[in-house]
């Protein structure tokens, strides 16, 4: 009688021992899960078009959608409103959010209330096909200032983008006392095509290729070290970019893309997501505002002209 109770008090301390042995297994591959997705940089596409053609910019949205990715549309209430139905299809997808852009001139140095007239046209003009009302601006070049900032908080807009100041780490500052946010994209560090945004445009036009982007793409999800922590902000994120002309319709450059989001460890993220934890809460004033722009006209160095670049033949048609 003894021998069975326990041999029946052993079987169930057994049961009980597997059933803690699987439970630590479980809470260690979650935890373990979760540190590595904390590891991963936030990534937020931008696609950018101001050309004449959508064609590229479905394509990229398509292929995003497929990949679960989500992003950014930098696009002026002109170019929404002359392909409209484009634009409508390509946020039927649900993955990209417009941002609403003065790609004609960057807000540097512009006045308070010219800039704010011009975001009300933005903002009225893109709302207008869309019926959504972006949430966050730009202008060319990604540039802002403190009076893009100013404008943002009485226009109640959330989000500005700004020109990056912190390498290919895309960082997110808050001025304080501002309910705005700002977005400062990554940039290209590698010394032949410093200064441009990490974006395909920036390496076509300056005589670089898939090759060389895809390379420096990479290296901006190393982890980012104790030194560039304490200089830049915590927070791993990048902001990849493509000129949709370029990314969507070139069959080299597209096929670099599709490497490199297949390829790569990127926790891709919401703008809310991505904008949730500022890197830096500081004074406006005390900001940084990048003005380079090296995209001048003697820089301008395609090494294939475009009309002789291998053109996608599987353009999707959304």
């Amino acid at each position: 009688m003894n021998k069975n109770k326990r041999g029946r008090r052993n079987k169930i301390f057994l049961i009980i021992g597997i059933i803690i042995l699987i439970f630590i297994l479980i809470l260690s591959l979650y935890f373990y899960k979760t540190n590595k997705d904390k590891s991963k940089p936030q990534g937020l596409m931008i696609l950018i078009e101001s050309t004449n053609t959508t064609t590229g910019l479905l394509e990229m949205v398509s292929q995003m959608k497929e990949r679960n990715i989500s992003g950014l549309l930098m696009v002026t209430p002109e170019f929404v409103n002359a392909n409209c139905e484009d634009i409508k299809k390509a946020l039927s997808y649900e993955n990209i959010e417009i941002v609403a852009s003065n790609v004609g001139a960057p807000f540097w140095g512009i006045s308070y209330d010219e800039q704010k007239t011009r975001i009300i046209q933005m903002l009225n003009g893109i709302e207008n096909c869309t019926g959504i009302r972006p949430r966050i601006i730009s202008s060319r070049y990604m540039a802002s200032d403190m009076n893009t900032i100013k404008v943002a908080e009485e226009l109640g807009i959330p989000y500005v983008t700004a020109r990056g100041t912190t390498g290919t780490k895309a960082t997110v500052y808050q001025p304080e006392g501002y309910h705005v946010k700002i977005l400062s994209v990554s940039l290209i560090e590698l010394v032949p095509f410093e200064y441009g945004s990490l974006c395909d445009y920036s390496f076509y036009e300056r005589a670089g290729t898939p090759k060389d982007m895809i390379g420096e793409l990479n290296r901006a999800l190393e982890p980012l070290t104790e030194k560039e922590k304490i200089r830049f902000g915590k927070y791993p994120r990048i902001t990849p970019t493509s000129h949709t002309y370029i990314g969507g319709n070139l069959k080299q450059w597209n096929d670099m893309w599709l490497k490199f989001w297949d390829g790569s460890s990127i926790k891709w993220v919401t703008l809310d997501e991505f904008m949730a934890k500022p890197d830096w809460i500081i004074p406006l004033w005390q900001i940084p505002i990048n003005q380079n722009n090296p995209y001048t006209a003697e820089k301008v160095h395609p090494l294939i002209p475009y009309e002789d670049e291998e053109k996608l033949s599987n353009i999707c048609a959304v």
